[in-house]
């Protein structure tokens, strides 16, 4: 694969989580979150996946640009 495409193709899965986690935290769900009653630390967790998916694909994207 031509380098850049694969660059292109990288770029668009960081966008594509970067939206993800937006929709997650900017969008209806978190009324949503909130109507559960769920503990107190449920949106901690769902900032600890935010950040591991952060990082996975920061180690992932680094690994494929050497």
């Amino acid at each position: 694969m031509p380098k850049d495409n694969q660059s292109t193709y990288l770029k668009e899965r960081s966008v594509i989580a970067v939206l993800l986690v937006l929709t997650l935290f900017l969008s209806p769900m978190t009324e949503f979150w909130a109507a559960l009653q769920a503990p107190w630390y449920s949106p901690y967790l769902v900032w600890v996946l935010a950040i591991f998916i952060a990082w996975w694909l920061q180690h992932y994207l680094k690994q494929d640009a050497d």
